[in-house]
């Protein structure tokens, strides 16, 4: 499994949920080499405490830099057969509609988007060979449909990746594509937007049979 985006909240839980679960390889990618260490830590302790052997590797890497994630994704590569990936990497800031600088909202762009293409364009060729559940899991929101004025980019980005993901599920029938739409902010003590629980609804959607593989699933408030 690679999990690209990588970090204390989301990223990290989902990744302790498979090492626990299944996976006996796990690629955390992050630009925070510091904060790796920690999570490839953490990951290890979830799955000891399933009982399981897992082997965690990490990998450092600005996701905005193109041509510098596409060399890590080839070292990746080299580790194993890929069988599933997931995509969580945004940038999560406050962009006044007005003020927000342009370069800023490229780069936004860039993350967001730009770095799910350039992942799915390294892992489509290799899910496709695997027989194991190929998946290609994205976390989304709901600002597509409920755009945010103070979070302006955040809702452009958020929205073009979603036409992606569609483009892909349609492009790949046979890899298990699909997002999870997360409307609201993510917090340890909320019992809906937990990362524990953000976690199992992604592992939900990953144990989907191919018949009824959903396109996205939605974490609401009530």
């Amino acid at each position: 499994m690679v999990v690209v985006g990588s970090g204390p909240g989301i990223g990290l839980s989902t990744a302790s949920i498979f090492a626990s679960r299944k996976f006996s390889k796990i690629v955390l990618i992050s630009r925070d080499s510091s904060r790796l260490s920690k999570d490839k830590a953490s990951v290890l302790e979830a799955a000891n405490a399933a009982g399981r052997e897992v082997e965690v590797s990490i990998f450092s890497q600005d996701i905005a830099e193109t041509k510098s994630f596409e060399k890590t994704l080839k070292k990746v590569e080299e580790l194993g057969e890929i069988s599933c990936v997931f995509y969580n990497a945004a940038r999560v800031c406050p962009s006044d509609l007005m003020t927000y600088a342009e370069e800023e909202v490229i780069k936004d762009f860039m993350i967001t988007n730009i770095g799910l293409l350039t992942t799915a364009r390294w892992a489509m060729p290799l899910l496709t060979k695997s027989v194991d559940k190929p998946s290609l899991l994205v976390t989304n929101s709901m600002m597509w449909k409920r755009p945010v004025p103070q979070y302006f980019a955040l809702s452009m980005v958020k929205t073009s990746q979603r036409t992606l993901v569609q483009m892909l599920k349609t492009s790949y029938p046979d890899v298990h594509v699909a997002m999870v739409n997360v409307e609201g902010i993510v917090s340890p003590k909320d019992p809906i937007f937990s990362p524990k629980a953000i976690g199992e609804k992604i592992w939900e959607v990953y144990e989907q049979d191919k018949g009824n593989w959903t396109l996205e699933e939605n974490i609401l408030a009530l």
